[in-house]
């Protein structure tokens, strides 16, 4: 297995500023010289948003190999949750200045692959949690042909039965618009010392042993690797928009008065009929009124004038 490292590490406790920080990881290149800055530990909040998610249900049977044994089969049922994500707030959307790029120690590149695996706790004993997995990119042969997996960094929140029955019924029926997943004091989440409590890039160190740290014979100090997250919180949104109400449409001209009669907007024809038998009737209904109307005003005339 071929891991894809380009620089060395070495754990500095002599470190220049000691006022601030009591030791720190440095990476250096093939001539021994330092690159970048001295990295410490990040214990402040990193946020990010899911931007993909599956519901994951599988089933195993085994049998035993032996045909005339009696032993019933083994089955084992499993269901997670998987959700990618990528770093940064929903709301830092467009700010660039706001983002923040991770990266394998003994590496410049920007990892890509995060992932949010939730599985619900099969012990009642067993505690709510979260944890953290990474690995570099390597390269390793299967079957004679060479297979390379990406730099990667994968959390692992175990959540109580109702509590994963809850989110996988939001995800099944699409009732999901937003996620938001926040880390803090993860181990092996390192930066730049800064006093604020935002930082644009972090360095990873994980489990695994390929990134090898330079110790001195006399260090006391043994760097967190990835594994324990001191916090987490998942956020699983679900956004409506009101409907906003919209304008009466202004009449195209105001229709004369000539009584009772009463214009009903919106009235549906019925099927069949030709609309323009109603707009005549309409015509000649109106036409009626106004002869009503001349014959009454002859008749107060002719009476006036007797």
């Amino acid at each position: 297995m071929d891991f894809h490292l380009e620089h060395g590490l070495r754990l500095q406790t002599e470190p220049e500023y000691k006022n601030l920080y009591l030791w720190a990881i440095q990476e250096f290149d093939a001539q021994g010289k330092q690159i970048g800055h001295d990295h410490i530990p990040w214990v402040y909040t990193l946020n990010f948003t899911g931007t993909s998610f599956a519901l994951l249900d599988s089933i195993e049977i085994e049998s035993q190999r032996d045909e005339a044994t009696t032993a019933p089969p083994e089955v084992a049922q499993r269901q997670h949750i998987r959700i990618r994500l990528r770093p940064g707030h929903p709301s830092d959307d467009g700010d660039f200045s706001r983002e923040t790029t991770f990266s394998m120690f003994g590496t410049d590149r920007a990892i890509k692959s995060f992932e949010l695996n939730i599985y619900p706790i099969a012990d009642p004993a067993e505690e709510e949690k979260c944890t953290a997995w990474g690995s570099v990119s390597y390269t390793t042969e299967i079957d004679f042909r060479p297979e390379t997996m990406d730099d990667c960094i994968v959390f692992y929140l175990y959540v109580k039965p109702d509590t994963f029955a809850r989110y996988g019924a939001k995800i099944a029926h699409g009732l999901v618009d937003e996620v938001i997943f926040s880390v803090r004091w993860v181990s092996g989440f390192y930066s730049e010392w800064s006093p604020s409590i935002s930082t644009s890039n972090v360095k990873v160190l994980t489990g695994g042993g390929e990134q090898k740290i330079a110790l001195s014979s006399s260090h006391k100090v043994e760097p967190p690797q990835l594994g324990h997250v001191g916090k987490a919180e998942l956020h699983i949104n679900r956004r409506l928009e009101c409907r906003k109400r919209e304008a009466e449409p202004e009449a195209d001209g105001e229709m004369p008065d000539f009584g009772p009669e009463r214009v009903v907007v919106g009235t549906q024809v019925p099927a069949g009929v030709d609309p323009r038998i109603f707009q005549t009737l309409g015509s000649l209904k109106r036409a009626a009124w106004f002869i009503v109307c001349l014959l009454a005003l002859i008749f107060v005339v002719t009476l006036s004038k007797h």
